[in-house]
């Protein structure tokens, strides 16, 4: 592909993320693409970091990625036509945004930047006091780097601890096409490992072979066919910071000492594929179109060890693989190898009976229920066929059980703040996860409950951005009109608070939205009218929560993202309501 083919099928991409995300520009599409696609950070919540203020010291976005403990302030510029990216990055740019952001760090922001942004400074530096993360400043452009980097060197002068990366538009190029593509393309038609111990045969009821290789063979294996060799739809490399996982794994990889016993300490590697071949003396196996299906961890840290020429010799793995097309099965697989990851359980839930259940039954509704990721566009892959199927208003129709469990989570189980802030623990099955909570087989309305709670939840969303248009007018208004916008900026951040609270008031309106069928349909179709009903809760909690708010946040050390992340926050809002109305349920 050459350059000018992907400036145009990127800049198509961007314009469909801007869309899908309803973000304001492609500068804001360029850093959720990045953050989802390169980091591996949550979409939604990256569009809820992205600053909405057109004077925000030149930064465009905070986000923090709790994996690799890093803390990011970004700077994003896509370009509109393809002779732009020959350009380089402005100087002026970068100087804006490294004043800014010196101002960020050490000038007295309270009360001189706007609300929303302080909301992320103060965030930032709550986490930055811990000593845990590192900072960064991210330049992202569809531009070339920057000719000179006297901006930079004087901002490192003072700031040596922060790193300061540019992202041009060969970046981009080398990613989209040698990673972003593959990840999405066919597995490798044939790999073979040389194996070095323990040949271990299963021929009944799927065949399968245990052995032992190289972590060097493993490692080229990786270099040959990057994400060519995991299975698809699955979050790959975790990084390789100090405190996490794949930390250890290299370091014991290339310690001349421990090197030796890695095997010991390592769980291996599993794969499946089409079809285990091996030589007479069994010293070579052979997998056609094989997938790592536990182990990504393992194999990038081997890789990482690899290309610094620093893998020891000694380093052996264990190698499970096992010969099927059962999709069944391999999900069943990979959701018992990978137990202890919560982030991959959404799609290796997605076939259990309940799942499918509530998806049979909201179709009656007339809404599909996503039960993995990509299942609706597959299922009807153009504009077309979704209008042909579900009609021309078929984006309403649609949701994900993820966001849907988030909604019943924050609504039904009176955790709003995990749903914000824990929604990796929504699919984990032990004891730490919320899966049989929320997708209880024993609850008969579970689909109806599921649909009332996500639609309101897309209501209050709504509002959401409503709001956001305004916010965003505000800095140019007089200050009295400015700051009577401003007391609502909590609403950029409530959404699963404000529709735990309705809950309560629609049980005090005579809604038993807790054991009749009928009043969560009445509700529903309450909820797609816009009735003054849902408006006069609504208004009357955002007013309530405006109010208690506005008081709460006086004290020393609040903010937003910190308020309504806390699990204990929930029960100070309902007390509020509890003593102002009086019938609030005390939590």
């Amino acid at each position: 592909m050459n350059e000018k083919d992907f400036f145009g099928r990127f800049g198509r991409l961007l314009e469909n993320v801007k869309e899908r995300y309803e973000l304001d520009t492609l500068h804001d599409a360029l850093i959720l693409w990045f953050g989802e696609n390169y980091l591996f950070l949550d979409p939604r919540e990256i569009a809820d970091r992205i600053v909405k203020d057109s004077h925000a010291e030149g930064v465009d976005a905070i986000l923090i990625n709790s994996v690799d403990y890093e803390l990011l302030f970004i700077q994003a510029k896509a370009v509109d036509n393809f002779d732009n990216t020959m350009k380089n990055f402005p100087e002026n740019d970068i100087k804006l945004t490294l004043g800014g952001i010196r101002f960020l760090l050490r000038g007295d922001y309270k009360r001189n930047i706007t609300p929303e942004l302080e909301n992320l400074v103060d965030e930032y530096h709550e986490f930055d006091k811990t000593g845990d993360y590192k900072t960064s400043i991210l330049f992202l452009s569809l531009k070339k780097e920057p000719i000179d980097n006297k901006f930079t060197d004087n901002f490192k002068g003072d700031f040596p601890q922060v790193d300061i990366k540019f992202y041009g538009f060969d970046w981009f190029y080398d990613y989209y096409v040698n990673t972003y593509l593959t990840i999405r393309a066919a597995p490798p038609e044939k790999i073979s490992f040389k194996v070095v111990s323990g040949l271990l045969k299963k021929d009944a009821p799927q065949k399968s072979r245990v052995f032992t290789c190289k972590g060097e063979e493993l490692a080229k294996i990786y270099n040959d066919y990057r994400e060519r060799i995991f299975q698809q739809n699955v979050r790959y490399s975790l990084g390789l910071r100090s405190k996490s996982i794949n930390r250890q794994i290299l370091e014991t990889a290339k310690d001349d000492a421990r090197s030796i016993i890695f095997w010991y300490f390592n769980n291996g590697i599993t794969l499946v594929c089409k079809e285990i071949t091996e030589t007479t003396s069994g010293k070579i196996i052979t997998l056609k179109n094989a997938q790592i299906i536990n182990g990504a961890q393992t194999t990038y840290a081997l890789h990482e060890a690899y290309t610094r020429g620093e893998l020891k010799e000694n380093v052996e793995v264990l190698i499970k693989v096992i010969e099927t097309d059962d999709r069944n099965f391999i999900e069943n697989v990979t959701l018992y190898t990978n137990s202890q990851n919560a982030i991959r359980l959404r799609d290796l839930c997605s076939n259990d009976a309940i799942q499918l259940k509530i998806q049979k039954i909201l179709e009656s509704y007339q809404f599909f229920m996503e039960r993995k990721r990509g299942e609706f566009d597959s299922l009807y892959p153009t504009t077309e066929a979704k209008r042909t199927f579900w009609g021309k208003d078929w984006k309403i129709k649609v949701f994900n059980n993820e966001n849907a469990a988030q909604a019943f989570l924050a609504m039904f189980l009176d955790k709003p703040a995990q749903a914000k802030s824990e929604k990796g623990r929504i699919f984990s099955k032990d004891n730490t996860g919320f899966y049989h909570a929320i997708f209880n087989e024993k609850d008969a309305l579970l689909p109806e409950r599921f649909l009332m709670s996500c639609k309101l939840l897309r209501y209050i969303e709504a509002q959401k951005k409503y709001y956001k248009e305004k916010y965003k007018s505000a800095e140019s208004l007089p200050e009295e009109e400015k700051n009577e916008i401003y007391k609502y900026e909590f609403l950029l951040h409530s959404e699963y608070f404000v529709l735990n609270v309705f809950k309560d008031f629609l049980k005090n309106k005579g809604y038993k939205i807790h054991m009749e069928k009928d009043d969560l349909l009445d509700l529903i179709s309450k909820i797609d009218s816009n009735s003054n009903i849902i408006q006069e809760i609504y208004e009357t909690i955002k007013n309530g929560m405006a109010e208690y708010i506005n008081e709460v946040k006086k004290q020393p050390g609040y903010y937003h993202n910190k308020f309504f992340k806390n699990e204990k926050s929930i029960g100070l809002i309902r007390n509020f309501f509890n003593q102002k109305y009086g019938f609030v349920e005390v939590i």
